[in-house]
């Protein structure tokens, strides 16, 4: 699934709603992101009108039980978690 930023909310925020409509789950369900990730540095990273616009930047990290990347400060794209799905090959 991917996920287009609103601007006008932070990227923690936002990584959790993408996760939980994702997993079709209340977003309080999920476990604290702050667990898997530093969230001041996720904000910080792609706080909006940070440092010229262009800049090209990717992370990726685990969180309940999906795979998330964040492109570019402007596309989240949730995945099933590659460990829970793993067929063992």
């Amino acid at each position: 699934m991917e996920h287009r930023r609103n601007q006008d909310v932070s990227m923690t925020v936002e990584v959790v709603e993408a996760v939980s409509a994702f997993e079709n789950r209340d977003p309080t369900a999920l476990p604290p992101l702050h667990d898997v990730v530093d969230t001041d540095a996720l904000d910080a990273m792609f706080e909006p009108g940070r440092s010229g616009g262009d800049r090209e930047c990717r992370v990726a990290f685990e969180f309940s039980d999906s795979h998330v990347t964040v492109e570019n400060g402007e596309r989240i794209v949730v995945r099933t978690d590659r460990a829970t799905s793993a067929t063992g090959n």
